[in-house]
């Protein structure tokens, strides 16, 4: 049973930039239930049944999906390794830098030699600049049924735009913080089918994030994220195509296609089989890639 250290919401001073403070008061004042679930000392505070319940998912599942929206410097990537943290804490496990990625095929890398209970971090939305695919691991996520549940790994995604996805009835916006105290706030949104057609505001967590955060993985994040940044600036980041063409490649050589032309429905089957972890759109699209390469090397299309 996890126990949150005592905290006095009367003494917490939440705050953002001055200019997002500005526009969260507007955002208060043109929305009365957001106000009423959102006020500290009033509100419906779900920190505790929120522990308990990624505590219960820790214990029972090994399968969650969790999705942390918000503006760029809310907090959310902060909030997802606090979390993080808390779910290693409960596994009893160690966390590892390896387990916080930002492009799909990180991501899709790490995840083919996950174990079971470890928990990943797709962080931020730098796929979103580079097209390295944060909407692709969106998709990748959809293949819950096939990949989550056999491998038993857990996910928290940090995205600036939330897509909908049956993986989940729930999903947090990182908010403000308070920065001496180190507590995060997040607005907890029900998007559930008995939500209606928009997802609702229900209530709010303070997240101690600063009890939980692990100083030697803190370093070593700064450091990946200021390598991953240089990397972005100096267009060393591979876009999907480019992913494409790779994995196109390593298709031709080890299968030998080049010497002999496959029909769409082998190099279908086989890509299935080598990358099994891919959404299928992924696979449609290296197939596509495929076609027009075998069209290259080998002249006209063969039939299926």
């Amino acid at each position: 049973m996890i126990n949150l250290p005592p905290l006095d919401p009367s003494t917490l001073r939440m705050t953002h930039s001055p200019l997002i403070n500005l526009l969260h008061t507007y955002e208060l004042e043109q929305d009365d239930r957001l106000q009423r679930v959102l006020d500290i000392e009033t509100g419906n505070n779900l920190t505790s049944v929120f522990v308990r319940d990624i505590e219960w998912r820790n214990r029972h599942e090994s399968n969650y999906v969790l999705e942390i929206k918000g503006k760029r410097g809310s907090g959310k990537s902060t909030l997802a390794r606090a979390i993080k943290a808390l779910a290693d804490k409960i596994r009893s496990k160690r966390g590892s830098i390896k387990d916080i990625v930002w492009t799909r095929e990180e991501y899709m890398n790490e995840y083919k030699t996950a174990k079971s209970g470890q928990t990943f971090i797709i962080d931020e939305d730098f796929g979103f600049q580079t097209q390295t695919g944060a909407m692709r691991i969106r998709e990748s996520l959809m293949l819950a049924e096939q990949t989550f549940r056999v491998e038993e790994v857990n996910t928290i995604a940090c995205s600036v735009a939330h897509t909908y996805s049956h993986l989940y009835d729930f999903y947090l916006m990182a908010y403000d913080y308070d920065i001496k105290q180190g507590v995060n706030r997040a607005i907890l949104f029900n998007t559930s089918q008995l939500s209606g057609l928009f997802a609702r505001p229900v209530g709010f967590i303070l997240f101690p994030s600063v009890e939980f955060l692990n100083p030697t993985i803190e370093k070593a994040y700064k450091e990946k994220k200021k390598e991953f940044t240089t990397k972005v600036k100096q267009g060393k980041v591979r876009t999907l195509q480019e992913d494409y063409d790779r994995y196109t490649d390593e298709c031709i050589i080890k299968f030998g296609w080049k010497q002999n032309r496959p029909t769409e429905r082998m190099m279908k089957i086989y890509l299935r089989r080598e990358y099994p972890h891919m959404a299928n759109t992924e696979r449609d699209d290296i197939l596509d890639t495929l076609v027009v390469r075998m069209f290259e090397i080998h002249g006209s299309r063969k039939k299926k």
